[in-house]
């Protein structure tokens, strides 16, 4: 499975969150409402504000402006011309993240987290596992994945 390092994650998300603020200037939650009706996934405010952090001191982004509500301090952000100008030389990234967030939302409502929910059980029980069950296992895999290259393969045949 591809899992991205350490860097890139942060450099999506910086991406995620410049893409987010090009439709205007915003706090912290609007950031994180845009991102889910966007992206469909979910910055936690301990990956969103330092990442926010950490774009203002590199001049990506700018405070705009504060208010408190009761002991709550809200930022509003909003792109500085360097965050446009990063932010347009890497618009085909961030079109592939939407695609790919989008396609795991479509996986999950067709019943994926069913699906990742009993690999991991699997994955707990495969130390107990015979040299039978792992060929088993194997001749599984290789037939599901089959499946599925056919299914991508058909998909992409109708020019989606």
């Amino acid at each position: 499975m591809f899992k991205p390092s350490h860097r890139e994650f942060e450099f999506n998300t910086a991406l995620i969150i410049l893409y987010t603020l090009s439709k205007g200037p915003a706090h912290g939650y609007e950031i994180m409402r845009r991102i889910r009706e966007e992206f469909y996934i979910h910055k936690s405010p301990g990956i969103l504000y330092p990442s926010l952090r950490r774009l203002v001191s590199m001049g990506y982004i700018e405070v705009v402006g504060q208010s408190t509500r009761g002991r709550k301090l809200f930022r509003v952000y909003r792109l500085t011309e360097e965050g446009k100008r990063l932010l347009s030389s890497n618009m085909d990234r961030v079109e592939h993240i939407k695609r790919f967030s989008r396609g795991m939302k479509i996986f999950d409502d067709c019943g994926g987290h069913m699906l990742r929910e009993s690999i991991f059980r699997l994955v707990e029980a495969l130390p107990n596992a015979t040299n039978d069950d792992l060929e088993l296992l194997s001749n599984m895999i290789s037939a599901f994945v089959r499946n599925l290259d056919e299914l991508r393969n058909r998909i992409l045949s109708r020019g989606a």
